[in-house]
């Protein structure tokens, strides 16, 4: 683009976009650990974490979101959300030139509508597949374990270049209920970013650089609620006739034809939400085996429904038994393949962000039962190494004679799995997950 006018604001804004996603991204590294809570603020998991279960941490989270939407405006989808930044990074790669996109309204609020219903119900699985932050998650894992992961782990990546390719930002106005919310809120602020009606000369140099379709240069006029305050119409104006100003208040005159449309998307997420927790219900109950979930899930059921699949327990698990959702599991789940849940690590519960895994202390999770194991005394070695291994001493062994295993010690770790020669042990998931 060409620098006509203030460029100051957008280089502001574009270094802290890249301060915020460079740290977004190490946060998934394993030496990132200490960033993870940066990613806790993201406002989809913590509206999740506070519709399941409610957190104070959570609701100001989402409060401080939107008075700052009120305030600024989606300024959390330019400099905040790794997904809005991505889309930003596509665009400039493949040189997508900004143009006109339509104002799809019905399908806006429609979006918004019945995820907003299903979270409330119980049923924020939803948001697996729409939320920018666990889309985001999906994608960076998935570079990260480019030979392991599913290559279903790439399809949020292919579909939001494609639409970059077509629409740039179209996704964040049209698709994504966080960015819905919070233009919402931008249109009622007290102060918005507007267009000079003395000073704007009808150059249409803005409209052209904005990636949201939000200026309409003829009638002089920035649409709030889809604008992203990327800034680029400010850097971009020759005559200095964009700036934040008290705008006129949004008149709400809705036609007979917005009435009926608006009725219905009511009508339908009130339907949604009467259904919601029958589909949690089913979701769960469809999972093709129980899988063995992390200690502080509790109770799968919940855990299939809170977990977003980000991601971000996965790459930090020391033990590296946490798996993402594969042809087997519909969830995150534990395979002791791999290892064993370390018994003096908790990072999966420090650092989910969503509440699907509580926290705990690290006492508390050294004696959290997620399964029990399962002895086939027919491959039994009688090595004694399960013995060995088992840190809760639920197993013992004498020389020559098979392992006798008291269950109630037991925390179902995979410890004794993991180190089995023979595959003569195997962890079976309990539900729900228990102290002893």
């Amino acid at each position: 683009m060409k620098f006509r006018g203030n460029r100051k604001p957008y280089f502001i804004r574009i270094t802290a976009a890249a301060l915020f996603f460079t740290a977004e991204i190490f946060a998934f590294l394993p030496a990132g650990k200490f960033l993870s809570g940066l990613l806790a603020f993201n406002f989809a998991p913590a509206a999740a974490r506070l519709a399941a279960d409610f957190s104070f941490t959570a609701l100001i989270i989402v409060l401080v979101n939107l008075l700052i939407a009120f305030l600024f405006g989606r300024i959390y989808c330019s400099v905040f959300c790794p997904f809005g930044i991505l889309q930003d990074i596509i665009g400039a790669v493949f040189r997508r030139k900004s143009g006109k996109t339509p104002n799809l309204f019905y399908i806006r609020y429609t979006v918004l509508a019945i995820v907003a219903a299903f979270i409330i119900s119980g049923a924020g699985a939803v948001l697996r597949f729409i939320d920018p932050y666990s889309n985001f998650g999906n994608i960076v894992t998935g570079f990260l374990n480019i030979k392991t992961i599913p290559l279903l782990t790439f399809l949020p990546f292919v579909l939001i270049t494609l639409l970059v390719i077509w629409k740039n930002r179209i996704f964040c106005t049209t698709l994504c209920p966080v960015g819905t919310l919070f233009g919402l809120c931008a249109k009622f602020s007290p102060k918005k970013l507007c267009i000079s009606q003395e000073i704007c000369k009808g150059c249409g140099v803005c409209e052209k650089e904005c990636p949201a379709g939000a200026i309409n240069s003829k009638e002089k006029y920035l649409d709030n609620e889809r604008c992203t305050r990327c800034l680029r119409c400010i850097a971009a104006c020759p005559g200095g006739g964009i700036k934040y100003m008290t705008g006129e208040k949004e008149k709400f005159l809705p036609s007979r034809r917005t009435f009926i449309v608006t009725g219905v998307i009511a009508a339908a997420a009130v339907g949604v939400f009467a259904k919601g927790k029958e589909l949690a219900h089913t979701i769960a109950e469809s999972l093709k085996k129980r899988p063995i979930c992390p200690p502080g899930a509790v109770y799968v059921e919940n855990f299939v429904q809170k977990c977003t699949n980000c991601g971000l327990c996965v790459e930090h698990c020391r033990g590296r038994i946490l798996k993402k959702p594969d042809f087997e599991y519909d969830t995150v789940h534990i395979d002791f393949s791999d290892g064993k849940c370390e018994f003096d690590c908790k990072n999966c519960s420090d650092v989910c962000p969503a509440g699907a895994i509580r926290k705990m202390t690290l006492e508390e999770k050294q004696n959290c039962r997620i399964g029990l194991a399962k002895f086939d005394y027919e491959k039994c070695s009688r090595c004694g190494l399960c013995t060995a291994k088992c840190p809760k001493g639920a197993i013992t062994h004498k020389y020559g004679q098979l392992p006798v295993y008291t269950a109630s010690r037991c925390i179902g770790c995979g410890a004794c799995e993991n180190i089995c020669p023979v595959n003569a042990i195997e962890i079976v998931a309990i539900n729900p997950q228990t102290q002893i």
